[in-house]
C-alpha cells in the first residue's frame, strides 16, 4: 500500500506567531497550491482520504479527494495550550526556555508534548495502515510528518526535525509486509 502524507498549503499568518491547532486563514494561492500538490499524486480518486479536522487540511483533501473525507483528530498539529495565536515573543521566557530544552517530554502550559503528538499520530498511521488495502493520502501538519517519519524510520523524534517540510509537499510510505519504507519525503 502506498501512503502519501500530505503538509497543508501556505497558511495566511504573520511571522513569529504561535498556531498550533488554532484556525488560521490559508494563503490566497491556495487553489494554485492544491493543484501543484494534486499533480504529485496518482490515483487520488480510488485512495482512502483522511485528513487532520484543522480546516487548513480539510479544504486541501477535500480538492484532493474530489469527495467526502474522513477528519480525525488524532491528525491535528500539536496543541500549543495557552500559547495559541500568541507571538512566540510574548511568551515568558523561562516558561519557554524550559519547554525548548525538553519539548519532547514538556507539555506546553494547557496544552502538549512532542510525545503526546507522537502517540496519538501514530495510533492514527497504525490503524489506517492496518484496516486499508488501498492506498491512502493524508493530509496533516509538519509536526505529524515528523512523528511519523520518525516511526517509519526508526530514528529519534528530535532528529526529524532536520528534515524540512515544505507547504503542500507531499512525502510517500509504502506499506508492505508490515513494514514501512520511505520512498520520497517532501517533493513538491
Amino acid at each position: 500500500m502506498d501512503i502519501y502524507i500530505v503538509r497543508h498549503t501556505s497558511v495566511n499568518v504573520e511571522k513569529g506567531l504561535c498556531y498550533g491547532q488554532a484556525e488560521v486563514n490559508l494563503f490566497s494561492t491556495f487553489l494554485q497550491e492544491a493543484n501543484d500538490t494534486a499533480r504529485l499524486i496518482p490515483d487520488k480518486q480510488s485512495a482512502y482520504t483522511i485528513t487532520s479536522a484543522s480546516r487548513r487540511c480539510v479544504q486541501l483533501a477535500e480538492v484532493l479527494a474530489k469527495r467526502p473525507v474522513v477528519q480525525d483528530r488524532r491528525l491535528m498539529e500539536l496543541h500549543f495550550g495557552d500559547w495559541e495565536l500568541k507571538r512566540w515573543d510574548d511568551i515568558e521566557p523561562d516558561i519557554l526556555e524550559m519547554w525548548m530544552q525538553d519539548f519532547v517530554n514538556i507539555r506546553c502550559p494547557g496544552g502538549e508534548s512532542y510525545t503526546d503528538l507522537y502517540n496519538r499520530s501514530i495510533e492514527c498511521f497504525k490503524e489506517v495502515s492496518a484496516k486499508n488495502n488501498q492506498n491512502v493520502i493524508m493530509v496533516t501538519h509538519a509536526g505529524v510528518i515528523r512523528c511519523l517519519l520518525s516511526f517509519a524510520l526508526e530514528i529519534p523524534f528530535q532528529k526529524t526535525f532536520d528534515i524540512r517540510l515544505a507547504y503542500g509537499g507531499v512525502t510517500k510510505l509504502v506499506f508492505e509486509d508490515n513494514n514501512y519504507s520511505v520512498e520520497f519525503i517532501n517533493r513538491v
